[in-house]
């Protein structure tokens, strides 16, 4: 058997991790510095997407086996996956998101009103546009959501793809040959979290500032999110031999995870702020609980067949 090549992976983290971390703080501390919202949020959202691209920067510097990610699209056989990258997402971001706002029902709110106020905060009064195009924000809704299960994850996948090839394409594999699925699940989850943390910390992603238990466990929850979303990742490359599938399952996520503002209320924005770590986004502890499940079930089922 095949043994993991230590060197190589202790490199591509370590260098991941603080390259990735030194432009995350960046961006973010120039974003928070620039008045305008509309460069402010531009300036944070081009910043992460250069940082999604580091895995793939770094996988290439340590000369990972890209050869052996398996680029040719394998439709045939694997179409169940190409649904289950489509459909399953949105179905555990919806059911987490209704296990939240069961929780705290005042912060759901059918119109939208936190989308709304957030397109406020750029000057742009967003209903009104939506008339003025003969469009309701039941429609746009609609769209959005159909959006999310049908196009946008493969217009996601071109960026997904530059994290998937350094986590599945490399890290994953390479873990696998010196611990095996469970501990290849937790440490590659660790990682992935921890990729993170410069973007949580310094720039609010995912959480804010002002959620219960902060600054510390945003992290902590996050890498929970991770090492599960992580599991269904893994799983998939597994099966599929092919990159482009975890790669199309996270930008299914993604996706599915922005839906969610359609339907969050900006009527109480402190208890919005103070429970950002419970949901409703697929990365809270409450709302993240479907994916934890799922991961349970699929990593259950994936250990029985290696057994």
């Amino acid at each position: 058997m095949e043994k993991m090549n230590k060197k190589k992976v202790t490199i591509f983290t370590v260098l991941t991790l603080l390259i990735s971390a030194v432009v995350m703080v960046a961006v973010s501390l120039i974003s928070r510095g620039i008045n305008d919202p509309i460069k402010s949020k531009s300036v944070f959202q081009g910043g992460m997407v250069i940082a999604m691209f580091i895995p793939l920067i770094m996988a290439l510097a340590v000369k990972a086996d890209f050869r052996g990610m398996g680029w040719k699209p394998q439709i045939r056989g694997n179409v169940r996956w190409i649904i289950f990258c489509l459909i399953v997402p949105m179905i555990l971001v919806v059911i987490g998101a209704a296990i939240f706002f069961l929780v705290f029902p005042d912060l759901y709110d059918p119109r939208g009103s936190y989308m709304l106020e957030e397109y406020s905060r750029f000057g742009m009064d967003f209903e009104a546009q939506l008339e003025a195009s003969g469009m309701t924000l039941g429609t746009y809704r609609l769209i959005m959501i159909i959006g999310s299960v049908t196009f946008i994850p493969f217009v996601n996948m071109f960026i997904a793809i530059g994290e998937e090839i350094g986590w599945r394409g490399f890290l994953y594999p390479e873990l696998r040959k010196g611990f095996g699925r469970v501990k290849t699940w937790l440490i590659g989850g660790v990682i992935w979290g921890a990729f993170h943390f410069g973007a949580i910390l310094a720039g609010g992603y995912e959480y804010g500032f002002d959620y219960i238990g902060a600054p510390f466990l945003g992290p902590i929850v996050f890498i929970i999110s991770c090492v599960s979303m992580g599991v269904l990742h893994e799983i998939i490359y597994d099966r599929t031999k092919c990159i482009w599938f975890p790669a199309l399952l996270h930008g299914s996520i993604n996706g599915a995870a922005t839906t969610i503002s359609l339907f969050m209320s900006a009527g109480d924005p402190e208890k919005l702020a103070k429970y950002m770590i419970l949901g409703p986004a697929v990365n809270g502890l409450i709302s993240g609980i479907p994916i934890m499940i799922a991961a349970i079930i699929l990593g259950a089922h994936a250990l029985k067949k290696d057994w």
